[in-house]
């Protein structure tokens, strides 16, 4: 009884977090979605690019000084305020580290990229990694805590200060600085909302007895995301470096796209979800059940996005971005392959996580790696359209082998799992061929604007329709999660 209590308390929580940074990501969505419809007008491609070059350096700075002790904190049991001021004292440290490296290596990082401006944007941008340091443990105390309102909330007030900002430098012909006076002022307002919202304050120690506890755990989770990281920017890096500037821009506007449901709904999902797996992580019949009903809900808001991306892409960016942006419409369609795994691969991080396996996602992410960067330079020689093909089929693949290990450790068959994607795939499946059918005769005849309406219209409805019909009490599941 006791654990069944924890199970329903556990599912409650989640759901209530889920809801509030469904809500916090419905308004971020839309907000950065009509910045960068805008800044796509005000700006060039070419700037698109060169901030792209820019995050490359500072993300991986960011990974790098996290060290993985934030999935640590989350997962382990035990944890006390000496761990969390040891830590808070690692991240200060490994800012600093971190922004002298960045000082010494800009000036090669603009050399090789051949972008001078590269070098001033680079020196500027290391003031995030203090933003970053200060408001982690904050954010890690909220997450534990699956205090997810107030973290919602104040993402929704940090992402607006940024498109604000960058809209405003923009529209002043800052160019490419736009984007760096924006992220700069997102970090500033999240740090200063976290310790209001948290009113936590670091002790004066530091423990190594601390830091052992969760070394090893966060060493495998570290490796993890540095070559998570690789294989994330190794396009950028590599079509940066090659195709130039204007190619990485319409890559650039590709991904962002296809990274939205990623970002906003895969990854919030397991930040939700991750704090929850780890209270049941030693309740296995309750741990299976819940991770069935995530995969699930997970695959029925996923798989129609990244369909109607597909559908509508041509009329979506030349409506929204512009001709200048034609470009970036195959890319686009042909990377939707690779959102889909990416959301799903949310999924077994998870597991490995939660279970205490971290080492295994390193593995997979290396091997992944090897494979990765090579056939992306292969696909250079062919062009944008070959890289992006590259990217998705071999994600594919990696996608598979990792929700293999995965159900694996928590002990379900793949055939157990089937039943989980039939509802999404048939909703999917019926709206894709009615819309392949009024494409091809009503749709040539209307101009792009009506295009999109009736398709977007037309998938939406047909997909709900489907959907209620074979999961019938979806609607009284809507209505608990609206209330919860």
């Amino acid at each position: 009884m006791e654990e069944f209590n924890q199970y329903q308390d556990i599912k409650y929580k989640s759901s209530k977090g889920i809801k509030w940074l469904g809500i916090a990501e419905l308004f971020i969505r839309l907000f950065q979605f009509s910045a960068t419809i805008i800044l796509a007008r005000l700006l060039m491609p070419q700037d698109f690019g060169v901030i792209s070059i820019a995050l490359i350096f500072t993300q991986l700075a960011y990974v790098l000084f996290d060290f993985g002790f934030s999935s640590a904190l989350i997962q382990k049991k035990d944890i006390t305020e000496k761990h969390y001021s040891t830590i808070f004292f690692v991240y200060i440290t490994s800012a600093f580290v971190f922004t002298l490296i960045v000082f010494i290596g800009s000036p090669l990082a603009a050399a090789y990229f051949k972008q001078e401006i590269l070098q001033g944007i680079l020196n500027t941008l290391t003031l995030i990694f203090f933003f970053y340091a200060l408001s982690a443990i904050p954010q890690i105390r909220l997450m534990k805590e699956m205090r997810f309102k107030h973290l919602g909330l104040s993402q929704i007030v940090s992402v607006f200060t940024y498109g604000v900002v960058t809209i405003f430098f923009a529209w002043q012909g800052a160019g490419v600085w736009s984007f760096v006076y924006g992220i700069i002022a997102e970090q500033f307002v999240l740090t200063i909302l976290l310790y209001v919202i948290t009113s936590w304050l670091p002790g004066l120690h530091f423990q190594w007895t601390a830091l052992r506890d969760l070394a090893g755990f966060g060493g495998n989770v570290l490796g993890t995301r540095i070559v998570g990281y690789i294989n994330s920017n190794s396009p950028n890096f590599i079509i940066g470096r090659v195709l130039g500037a204007v190619q990485l821009g319409f890559y650039s506007i590709a991904y962002q796209l296809i990274e939205f449901p990623v970002q906003r709904i895969s990854k919030n999902i397991l930040k939700v979800m991750f704090p929850a797996f780890s209270k049941l992580q030693d309740d296995p019949e309750n741990y299976k059940a819940l991770y069935k009903q995530t995969v699930y809900h997970l695959a029925l808001l996923i798989f129609p996005v990244y369909a109607g991306m597909v559908l509508i892409a041509p009329q979506f960016i030349k409506l929204l971005y512009g001709e200048k942006w034609i470009a970036a419409i195959i890319p686009l369609q042909i990377l939707t392959a690779a959102g889909i795994m990416r959301s799903l691969w949310s999924t077994t991080s998870l597991v490995f996580l939660s279970k205490g396996k971290p080492q295994v996602e390193f593995k997979i992410n290396l091997t992944y790696c090897l494979f990765l960067i090579p056939a992306i330079y292969a696909g250079t020689y062919f062009g944008i359209v070959a890289v992006v093909t590259v990217i998705a089929v071999i994600m594919t693949l990696f996608l598979i082998i990792a929700e293999i290990k995965a159900l694996k450790i928590i002990e379900i068959s793949c055939r157990e799992m089937i039943p989980v994607f039939i509802v999404p795939l048939t909703g999917v499946g019926a709206f894709v061929i009615i819309d392949i059918i009024l494409k091809y005769f009503l749709l040539p005849n209307l101009s792009d604007i009506y295009q999109l309406i009736l398709t977007v219209t037309v998938s939406v409805l047909i997909y709900f329709a489907v959907v209620i019909k074979f999961d019938r009490a979806i609607i009284k599941k809507l209505i608990k999660f609206i209330r919860a």
